[in-house]
């Protein structure tokens, strides 16, 4: 690892196999030693959002699980307009994730701003599609796993979300990449996605677990917010 980072630092490109090792070191660095990992942070997600479109989380469980919470528990809401904030009333895996957002002011304000917007679509977005009951399903064209920068992490976000049971690559752009990414309605139970990194977008299916118009609709609406607003 260490010639790795000798290149993070010294801002050579790294090679795929290279971009592989990290993000299984990211991985086992979060279960392993969270004090570790958020020194890691720190010093690098900013520089792989930059530099290899690449998210990591702050913390094991973060927006996206405490959106999938107010989801099922809309009700939930109203605890995060309270001060001090009764974190008895959410998750254990989410407490430190809370903690550090509401000690935060800018963090607090991002939450607040996009959870505004989700109070605004709650009686619609809660009727979602039900939860997949198998493993997430991944399928890339041409074999093309783990060869493009940050869709991973990309793909591992949005797995989070329990409503989504596959998600297929199907076309890859190098010129006329798309002007935004976004999350779009296809059909009652297919939704279309866009992920563009630094060389190029990346087309891709996002498959839910029933076929249901205004299921399919709002858990797009859901996935817009969480991701672009």
């Amino acid at each position: 690892m260490r010639n790795i980072f000798r290149k993070l630092n010294n801002g050579e490109e790294l090679a795929a196999v290279e971009y592989g090792k990290l993000l299984s070191y990211i991985d086992s660095l979060m279960l392993a030693s969270p004090e570790s990992y958020a020194v890691f942070y720190e010093q690098y997600a900013s520089l792989l959002y930059r530099d290899y479109s690449t998210f990591i989380p702050r913390f094991r469980q973060g927006f996206d699980d405490l959106l999938n919470h107010l989801l099922q528990q809309p009700e939930a809401l109203q605890f995060l307009q309270q001060t001090p904030l009764p974190l008895q009333e959410f998750p254990a895996d989410l407490h430190p994730y809370l903690r550090y957002t509401f000690s935060h002011q800018a963090d607090t304000r991002a939450l607040q701003m996009a959870l505004g917007t989700l109070d605004q679509l709650l009686p619609e977005t809660n009727i979602l599609p039900c939860p997949r009951k198998g493993p997430m399903v991944y399928k890339y064209e041409d074999d093309n796993e783990g060869k493009e920068a940050g869709l991973q992490t990309h793909f591992a976000r949005l797995e989070r979300y329990s409503f989504v049971t596959r998600l297929q690559t199907y076309r890859y752009l190098t010129r006329n990449k798309a002007r935004t990414d976004r999350f779009e309605y296809i059909d009652t139970g297919l939704l279309g996605g866009i992920f563009t990194n630094k060389d190029k977008s990346i087309y891709y299916l996002v498959f839910l677990s029933e076929k249901d118009a205004r299921k399919a609709e709002n858990a797009c609406r859901v996935l817009n917010t969480a991701f672009y607003s």
